[in-house]
Order: structure tokens, then sequence, then C-alpha cells
């Protein structure tokens, strides 16, 4: 499991393979830290259905403004996983309250090429006119990808309950290369 967290899921994620990266990264830390492992999916699973709702309310929000300006989208919440939660905790001394984007919001739009980008970012101005984005919250990996090609724009605004919301806008070819 150590070899696996140290070796095998950065390799994953040096290679853009995020959703094989995930699942080696969560079954090692639940074999490697049991009980903070335990800790952490209970404390998720607490309020899951709360958030889960929150996430629900906002998309029908942003989806209908979405069709407004024909931006065909197709939006759903993603978890964050466990071994984030934690690195996240132990490499930025937070605490699980101070963790943003348990659950966050992805906006996936249909059209390709520059007029997906052009939807990606006009998707964004929508996100920002509906919530307030909060400062230093914002990443533009589409004009700026990572180094194994990652892109997308992530954004964490003030959601419609006051609470932070992330968000990611990518189109259907960003989304399949990075979580494939």
């Amino acid at each position: 499991a150590k070899e696996t967290l140290e070796v095998y899921a950065p390799l994953a994620h040096r290679l853009g393979i995020h959703a094989i990266k995930w699942e080696l990264e969560d079954r090692s830390f639940e074999i490697l830290h049991p009980r903070k492992y335990a800790e952490i999916k209970a404390m998720v699973a607490d309020r899951r259905a709360d958030r889960e709702a929150a996430v629900s309310k906002a998309g029908e929000v942003l989806g209908a403004e979405l069709a407004k300006v024909d931006i065909p989208a197709e939006i759903a919440g993603r978890a964050k996983h466990f071994y984030s939660i934690y690195d996240k905790m132990a490499k930025k001394g937070r605490e699980f309250n101070e963790i943003y984007d348990l659950t966050a919001m992805r906006v996936i739009v249909e059209r390709a090429g520059d007029e997906g980008t052009r939807d990606c970012y006009g998707a964004l101005g929508i996100i920002h006119s509906l919530w307030k984005p909060m400062p230093g919250r914002f990443k533009d990996f589409i004009a700026m990808p990572k180094l194994n090609r990652y892109r997308s724009l992530h954004t964490t605004v003030i959601g419609p309950n006051g609470t932070p919301l992330e968000i990611q806008v990518r189109t259907r070819e960003m989304h399949e290369e990075a979580e494939l």
C-alpha cells in the first residue's frame, strides 16, 4: 500500500489517469491508516445528503441559466475522495470543516473544440454572476494546462446556501482525457 501510494498513484497522476489514481490512493489510505480512513468516511457520510441536495439545487439554477444563453452542458455533483481530504488536512494543517470541496459540481459543456472552450468561459461568467467567487480560489488550466495535459476551469464560489461550492468547468473531451 505504501509503495502504491508513493509510486503507482503518482505515476497514474502523471499519466493523467485520475480514475485509477483516486482508487489507488483511497485503497492504500484505507490499509495504511484504517482509523483515519474510517473517521473521514464517517464525517463525509454525516452530512452527505444535505450537501448533495444543495449541489443538486445549485445545478438546477445553473442549468436554467446556461440554457438561456444556449450553452448545452451536463451538470453533476462530484464527491471528494477520502485520501485527498486526508492529504489536504495533513499538508495544509486544516480541519475537516475547513475543506471546501467535499462535494463539488462539475459542468461539462457539450460542444467541442474552440466552441467548447468559449462555452467553458461563458459558463464560468454565468457562475460568477450567480454566486460570489471566493478570492484566490480560481484556476485556469485551459489557458495554462498542467504538465499531464489536464485542462479545466476551477472556481470556488459562495453557493446558494452561503457555503463554499467548488465548480469545475470543462468540455467532454477535456473530461475524458482527465478521467481516462
